[in-house]
């Protein structure tokens, strides 16, 4: 995760740090506080990259079994009977800041979609102050990668499609989709940032982190571009224009 506004130091003294199931809540009912929650980032994490929405979130609907999100320049479409829990993650310290996380889980407990705080853990806490919890054990954070990172091959076909689009300034939809969620971003594709064995797509709103070498091609029709895996499968990701 990368946020793209300035870090402060922030006091977490006060603040109880911990992993919570949020027992009894309903998800649909959950999503629709996010309104109350200011600034987050809306996330669909799938084997081989990240769709990362930042912003605040204008409304939540639920209607014929559809959860719809709405904020500027990005839409979701979730299952409402797609997540079967809700985690609140309040663990993770970036540069002294603090980033709440709520996480779906399906039934098999798989997060599907999270949402972390961006302006640390008092909004999110407050938009969920009444909700029971039931305390889980803290995870460790996962051991970080010391290797060198790959370099992205110019030739990569999902690093040239997206620069292409970036020099046409042509205004995109991407879209990431997975069991049956779908989240969309659209607008301009501003800045391009091959580090770390990732393609970065880096807006003020948007960020998309495609690991290099994931896509081998594209099928591409009148409606806009879908990635290939190695197999030739779809991976999730599609982009068309907006």
């Amino acid at each position: 995760m990368t946020d793209t506004t300035q870090d402060t130091p922030q006091d977490t003294t006060e603040t109880a740090m911990g992993r919570w199931r949020l027992d009894g809540a309903d998800p649909a009912a959950i999503l629709q506080r996010l309104p109350e929650m200011d600034r987050v980032m809306l996330a669909i994490r799938l084997d081989n990259f990240m769709h990362e929405r930042l912003g605040t979130v204008d409304s939540v609907t639920v209607e014929g079994g559809r959860i719809r999100i709405t904020g500027p320049e990005q839409s979701a479409d979730l299952p409402a009977d797609a997540f079967a829990s809700v985690v609140l993650d309040i663990s993770t310290i970036m540069r002294d800041k603090l980033y709440p996380r709520l996480e779906f889980l399906d039934a098999a407990g798989d997060r599907l979609f999270s949402v972390t705080g961006l302006e640390g853990a008092a909004p999110m806490e407050a938009a969920l102050a009444d909700l029971p919890r039931t305390p889980l054990p803290t995870e460790p954070p996962a051991p970080r990668d010391t290797t060198d990172p790959d370099e992205i091959d110019p030739a990569d076909p999902g690093l040239a499609l997206l620069e292409k689009l970036q020099d046409s300034a042509q205004p995109v939809t991407i879209t990431a989709e997975l069991s049956g969620l779908t989240q969309n971003w659209q607008g301009t594709i501003e800045k391009i940032v091959p580090m770390g064995g990732y393609i970065n797509v880096m807006t003020k709103g948007f960020h998309l982190h495609l690991a290099g070498g994931s896509v081998a091609g594209w099928e591409t029709d009148a409606d806009g571009h879908r990635a290939l895996d190695t197999d030739g499968a779809p991976t999730g990701l599609r982009v068309t224009p907006a």
